[in-house]
C-alpha cells in the first residue's frame, strides 16, 4: 500500500510523506543500474562475434530487474566498429535511464537527510558526486567511446570514484535511511515513525476510516499512510482514483493544545464543498492550485482548522473525518445520476441523506444507478398501464426523494448483506410499484377531505336557516375560509395527478368544488335574509339546504367506498357504487323540485325586491350544489371505476 498520488502530494508541500515510496523506488533503480551496466558490458562483450551469448547470461538479472518487458535492453541487433568507438543501438538510451535511475537514488538520499535518517553532509556529498560523473560521461549517437564502459563498471582499488562506486555509496546510505523508517501497521495504515501518542490519533482516524470502508465495495481508494515529521504528525489518504484528490492532515501540539489541519484537494469544487459540510467543527479556506503534468492540471485546495480543546476532542474529530472519506469517492458520479430525477440541490441533499446514515451512494451505483431507476420505471408503466414519463410524473416531488432515498439505503443494506444487483433491482421494483399505487390512495384521500370541508360549508348553511347561528356575519366569514381550504385542497389534487389515469380528477374536484362554492355562496348572503322572511318560504329554502346536505353527504360515501374498492371490496360491492350514483340522481332532482318551489312560493309572496332577489339567489346557489356533485358523481362513473379500477 503506497501513495499513488506523488505529484500531488509534493505539491501540497509534505515532501516527508514521500520518503517510503522514494526509498522503494530508489531500490528498484539500483537493480535496473546494475543491469544496465550488465546490459553495456555484454553489448562490449559482443562486438566482433556473431552470436548474442553474453546476452543469454541476462535473462534472470533483468527478471530481477522487472524488465522483462522493456524493449530497451533486448539484445542490439547490429553493433559496428567506429573511430569514436562502439556503435551500439540503444546504447545512449540506455544511458540516459541509468542516469536517471541514479537520480532517484539521490533524491531518495536527500529525502533522507531532510527526515533526519541521514547526515546532511553526505548527503550533499553523494550529489555533487552524481554531477562529476554526469560530466564524466559522453555519449553521442549511440557511440560508447573506448574504455567508458570500463569506467563505469569498475570500482577503483586506489580509492577513486566511478558510477559503480557511487550507486554502491547510495545503495548503503538508502539501506541506512530504511533501517531508521521501520513500517508499522496501526488498523490498516502504514505507519512509519510514530510514538505512542501518535498511534493513538492515527488510530482514532482509522477507527472512523473502517467503520465505513466497507461502503467503497469494489472501488479502489482510502489507502493511508502516517509520518511523525518533526513536530508534526502527518497523516494521508489517496481516497480515489482521480490525481488531484488527495487529503493530508496535521496534527501538532498533543501536550496542551492539540491542533488540526485538513488539506483536502480535488478537482471538483462541488465536492469540496461538500465535504466541508460534513466537517463543520472545522474552519475552512479555499484556493486554487496547480498540478503540473497531470490531466487534472486545475485543481481545489480547501484548508480546514480545529484549534481543540483537548485530546478527546481531537480523537472524535479524526474519527468522524476519517468516516467521512468514503462519502467523496464516485461521489460527482452519483450526484450526476441523481440529477436525472431531481434538482442539483435536492441531488447533494440526498447524497448528505445517505452519508448521515452512513448507507453511502456507491452500492445505488453498483446496483446500476439512474440506468436501473429508469427500467424500473419503465417497468412499473407496463405492469400499472400508466405513462410515467419521469418520475416526478409518478410520485412527484416528495415522493421521488422518498424513493431515491430508499434506493440508496436498500442498495447499500442489500449489497453488504451479500446480495446482487438483479435482487436490489427486484426489491426496489416492488417498491416503485407500491408507491405508484400509493398515489391513488393519496388522490383519494385528498379528494374524501375535499369532500368533507363541502359537508361542513352545507352543514354551516343549513344550520343558519335552522336559526342556531347566532352570528351569521361571522358564519360567512367562517365560510369563506373553508371555501380557500378547499380550492387549495383541489389544487393538491391536481398536483397529484400526473398521468393519463389519474388526469380525470383534475375534472372531478373541479367539479366537486363548485358545490363549495355555492355553499360559500349562500352563506354570504343569508346574512342579508329579512328575520321576518315568511315561515313558508324559509322552511322550503330549509328543506332544499337539507336537499343539498345530503347530496354532499352521499359523496362523501361515494368517495369512501371507492377508497374500500382500491383496497380491495370484492366486485359485488360495486352494487353498492351503484346506488351512491342513483341517489346523486335523485338529490339533483329533488333539489330542482325544492328550488322551483322556493321560487314559486316568492311569486305569490308579497315581497320587496331585494327580498326576492336574495332568496331566488340562495336557492339557486343550493341547487347548484347538487348540479355540481352530480357532474363530479357522473365523472367519477365514467373514468375513476370504469378504466383507473378495472386493472
Amino acid at each position: 500500500m503506497t501513495i499513488q498520488k506523488q505529484e500531488a502530494v509534493a505539491a501540497l508541500a509534505q515532501p516527508a510523506l514521500l520518503l517510503p515510496n522514494l526509498l522503494a523506488e530508489a531500490l528498484a533503480a539500483n537493480g535496473r543500474i546494475k543491469f544496465a551496466l550488465s546490459w553495456l558490458q555484454a553489448a562490449e562483450a559482443s562486438a566482433g562475434r556473431d552470436d548474442r551469448q553474453p546476452f543469454a547470461g541476462l535473462t534472470a538479472e533483468r527478471t530481477l530487474a522487472g524488465l522483462d518487458h522493456a524493449v530497451l535492453y533486448d539484445p542490439p541487433a547490429l553493433l559496428e566498429r567506429t573511430q569514436a568507438g562502439l556503435r551500439v543501438p540503444q546504447a545512449g538510451a540506455v544511458i540516459a535511464a541509468l542516469l536517471d535511475d541514479l537520480s532517484r537514488m539521490r533524491r531518495a538520499a536527500e529525502a533522507g537527510a531532510a527526515a533526519g535518517l541521514l547526515d546532511q553532509a553526505t548527503a550533499d556529498g553523494l550529489g555533487m558526486r552524481e554531477q562529476a560523473q554526469r560530466a564524466a560521461i559522453r555519449v553521442a549517437d549511440d557511440v560508447l567511446p573506448p574504455g567508458l564502459v570500463s569506467q563505469l563498471c569498475r570500482v577503483p582499488a586506489d580509492g577513486a570514484d566511478s558510477l559503480h562506486r557511487l550507486v554502491m555509496d547510495l545503495h548503503r546510505a538508502i539501506n541506512d535511511i530504511a533501517a531508521g523508517l521501520a513500517e508499522t501497521d496501526i488498523a490498516g495504515a502504514r505507519a512509519y515513525r510514530l510514538d505512542d501518542r501518535d498511534r493513538q490519533r492515527v488510530a482514532a482516524f482509522m477507527r472512523g476510516l473502517n467503520r465505513t470502508a466497507p461502503l467503497k465495495f469494489n472501488h479502489p481508494g482510502l489507502a493511508t499512510n502516517a509520518m511523525r515529521d518533526g513536530p508534526r504528525l502527518i497523516i494521508q489518504n489517496d481516497l480515489g482514483t482521480t490525481d488531484a484528490h488527495v487529503l493530508i492532515v496535521q496534527i501538532e501540539g498533543q501536550d496542551d493544545a492539540p491542533r488540526l489541519s485538513v488539506l483536502h484537494s480535488d478537482i471538483h469544487r462541488q465536492r469540496l464543498e461538500f465535504f466541508q459540510d460534513r466537517l463543520p467543527a472545522l474552519t475552512w479556506t479555499q484556493s486554487s492550485r496547480q498540478l503540473p503534468g497531470s490531466e487534472q492540471g486545475q485543481f481545489t485546495l480547501a484548508t480546514g482548522i480545529l484549534q481543540a480543546a483537548d485530546l478527546p476532542t481531537l480523537d472524535a474529530a479524526l474519527e468522524t473525518l476519517g468516516a467521512s472519506l468514503v462519502f467523496l469517492i464516485d461521489w460527482n458520479k452519483a450526484r450526476k445520476s441523481l440529477r436525472h430525477f431531481v434538482s442539483g440541490p435536492a441531488a447533494v441533499a440526498l447524497l448528505h441523506w445517505a452519508a448521515d446514515h452512513e448507507y453511502g451512494h456507491r452500492a445505488y451505483l453498483e446496483a446500476g444507478g439512474e440506468t436501473m431507476i429508469g427500467d424500473l420505471l419503465d417497468t412499473v408503466s407496463q405492469l400499472t398501464g400508466g405513462s410515467y414519463g419521469t418520475m416526478q410524473r409518478a410520485l412527484g416531488q416528495d415522493g421521488t426523494m422518498a424513493f431515491l432515498r430508499e434506493a440508496l439505503r436498500t442498495s447499500s443494506e442489500a449489497l453488504r448483506n451479500g446480495q446482487s444487483p438483479p435482487a436490489i433491482r427486484d426489491m426496489l421494483q416492488a417498491e416503485l410499484m407500491t408507491r405508484v399505487a400509493s398515489m391513488a390512495d393519496r388522490i383519494l384521500d385528498d379528494a374524501i377531505d375535499h369532500a368533507a370541508l363541502i359537508l361542513d360549508l352545507g352543514s354551516l348553511v343549513h344550520a343558519a336557516l335552522l336559526g342556531n347561528v347566532p352570528d351569521l356575519l361571522a358564519a360567512a366569514a367562517r365560510a369563506q375560509r373553508w371555501e380557500a381550504l378547499a380550492d387549495r385542497q383541489v389544487g393538491h389534487i391536481c398536483g397529484l395527478c400526473r398521468d393519463d389515469k389519474s388526469r380525470p380528477w383534475r375534472a372531478i374536484a373541479s367539479h366537486a368544488d363548485d358545490a363549495a362554492d355555492q355553499f360559500e355562496d349562500a352563506a354570504f348572503r343569508l346574512q342579508f335574509l329579512p328575520a321576518d322572511l315568511p315561515a313558508d318560504i324559509r322552511a322550503t329554502l330549509l328543506q332544499l339546504a337539507a336537499q343539498a346536505v345530503m347530496a354532499a353527504k352521499d359523496y362523501v360515501r361515494l368517495l369512501c367506498a371507492l377508497r374500500s374498492l382500491h383496497q380491495g371490496m370484492p366486485r359485488r360491492e360495486m352494487r353498492l357504487l351503484i346506488g351512491l350514483f342513483d341517489r346523486l340522481h335523485a338529490h339533483e332532482h329533488a333539489t330542482d323540485a325544492a328550488e322551483r318551489d322556493v321560487f314559486a312560493r316568492l311569486m305569490h309572496a308579497d315581497l320587496d325586491a331585494r327580498t326576492v332577489t336574495l332568496a331566488t339567489a340562495i336557492a339557486g346557489a343550493l341547487e347548484s350544489v347538487a348540479d355540481a356533485l352530480l357532474n363530479a358523481g357522473r365523472l367519477l362513473s365514467d373514468h375513476a371505476v370504469g378504466e383507473w379500477f378495472a386493472s
